[in-house]
């Protein structure tokens, strides 16, 4: 078998011969990704083209364990507000059942280094009193298959906030409903 995977998106199914780590999907309406692990099920689109006589196909995030509960977020939010002055680190890990972890870590006013934690579901930074935005550097650093989080403007009653998946350093955005167990 092949570390990346080519396949073609007919109606019938996909064809083709899967990747270990993740498949090439070409499809009417572009080119995916596809990668799963034990917690994230996920396809991006990494171009749109139409390409004729194949099926169209659909971006997808898949928490495997379902949605993160939205106290979780409400903690993490919380928890960023307090020192939002500098960078934050914070992930979201399985470990049998979503905790929100703060790993030892070294702030500054616009960058945060920190220990890697096992199991991570979500990265979250902060930009501080900043706006919620994913940086090129964050590009360069969120290169694996997992979801991601950048919260701003810690200093009002509102944080922002953005999410996304990334899938092997190709980006789809997310809502926070998608994500967390949020009540309507």
């Amino acid at each position: 078998m092949k570390p990346v995977g080519y396949l073609f998106k007919k109606a019938e199914g996909l064809e083709g011969e899967p990747g270990i780590f993740y498949d090439y999907i070409f499809a009417g309406n572009g080119v995916y990704i596809s990668a799963e692990s034990p917690l994230i099920k996920g396809v991006v689109c990494i171009s749109p083209v139409e390409i004729r006589g194949l099926a169209l196909m659909e971006e997808k995030a898949e928490m495997v364990h379902g949605k993160i509960p939205e106290y979780i977020y409400d903690l993490s939010l919380s928890t960023l507000m307090v020192g939002s002055e500098r960078e934050q680190y914070q992930a979201i890990t399985w470990e049998g059942e979503y905790r929100l972890r703060i790993p030892t870590q070294e702030r500054q006013a616009a960058q945060v280094r920190y220990e890697r934690l096992p199991s991570p579901v979500m990265d979250i930074h902060s930009h501080g009193r900043g706006q919620a935005w994913f940086s090129v550097i964050d590009d360069g650093d969120e290169q694996g298959l997992r979801l991601y989080m950048v919260v701003g403007r810690l200093d009002t009653y509102l944080p922002e906030v953005e999410l996304r998946l990334g899938v092997y350093g190709y980006f789809t955005s997310l809502t926070v409903e998608k994500v967390f167990d949020v009540s309507t």
